[in-house]
């Protein structure tokens, strides 16, 4: 849109449809990079079928439910004024108890053939208080890893499970933790896991491993659009793990992951060359 004015009837120029949820677009880059992730979820409807589709177009095995509430549509304005970004962002489905068992069924049977897990966004309503503290304490009695990217009070419920790592930006770590530094933010955060990945918006990603905190930054001239860069990041920081890369290239992959999604068109996606290039001009450095 040219702008967006609140009151008035607003005409859009040129609208795009992306694929979305924060596990679909942590699936998506994990494939992008070359790995083989399944996605977990609920397919809600026509929306959650196209969702599926997409996925399983890029060779992404999708499992979990197919409920008849459709998945809900999120919409991003991007303007000239200062209404850019803004975001309105629906309810979502209702989830039934008879679905959420077979997620729970299929959950269990993914995690035996899985390395890990990335358990990223909100729940959808239910009847239950859904939290990812039983999908943690499950994984971990498999020796499996958890990786987690959430939010107020899911955030602090699954930090008392003690995730193997979890990835935050600033304006959540001040709600968890009342501190504004993202060094400081990941520094505490690490007594709750073993691997803490903190985002500063363009001060870039302070990674800490509890003993040494790394730190790196991509500066490009053009951001076509954020949303959705923290999944992208989640996705440079799994593969990295995975690839038992040093906590130094694992902070530039993530890192360059997440700025590598500035640079495309679609929300949540990144192509793999511009996260090679961003990796080898990283601006990184040891900061304990």
């Amino acid at each position: 849109m040219n702008n967006l004015e609140p009151g008035k009837v607003n005409r859009v120029n040129r609208e795009q449809f992306f694929p979305g949820g924060k596990g679909v677009h942590v699936a998506l880059g994990i494939k992008e990079l070359g790995e083989t992730p399944a996605l977990l979820g609920f397919w809600g409807g026509e929306s959650g079928r196209w969702i599926k589709n997409f996925c399983v177009k890029q060779g992404i095995s999708c499992y979990g439910p197919e409920i008849k509430t459709w998945n809900r549509t999120c919409l991003t304005f991007k303007t000239e004024n200062a209404w850019n970004e803004t975001e309105l962002l629906e309810t979502g489905p209702v989830v039934e108890e008879s679905e959420l068992e077979e997620f729970r069924a299929e959950y269990r049977s993914l995690l035996k053939r899985c390395s890990a897990v990335c358990m990223c966004g909100s729940w959808p309503r239910s009847n239950e208080n859904l939290d990812y503290n039983e999908f943690i304490k499950i994984a971990k009695s498999e020796n499996k890893k958890t990786f987690v990217d959430c939010s107020g009070e899911c955030l602090v419920n699954a930090l008392a499970c003690h995730p193997y790592a979890v990835h935050i930006n600033q304006h959540e770590g001040y709600e968890i933790f009342h501190q504004s530094d993202p060094l400081q933010i990941a520094r505490s955060l690490t007594r709750d896991c073993d691997l803490a990945a903190v985002t500063g918006g363009v001060d870039g990603l302070y990674l800490s491993n509890g003993g040494e905190v790394v730190h790196a930054v991509n500066r490009i001239e053009h951001v076509i659009s954020a949303v959705g860069s923290g999944d992208c990041l989640m996705a440079g920081l799994a593969v990295a793990d995975f690839r038992n890369l040093s906590l130094m290239d694992t902070v530039k992959l993530s890192a360059a992951c997440g700025t590598a999604n500035c640079l495309r068109d679609d929300l949540g996606m990144f192509y793999k060359k511009d996260a090679d290039l961003l990796f080898q001009q990283s601006e990184a450095s040891h900061i304990s």
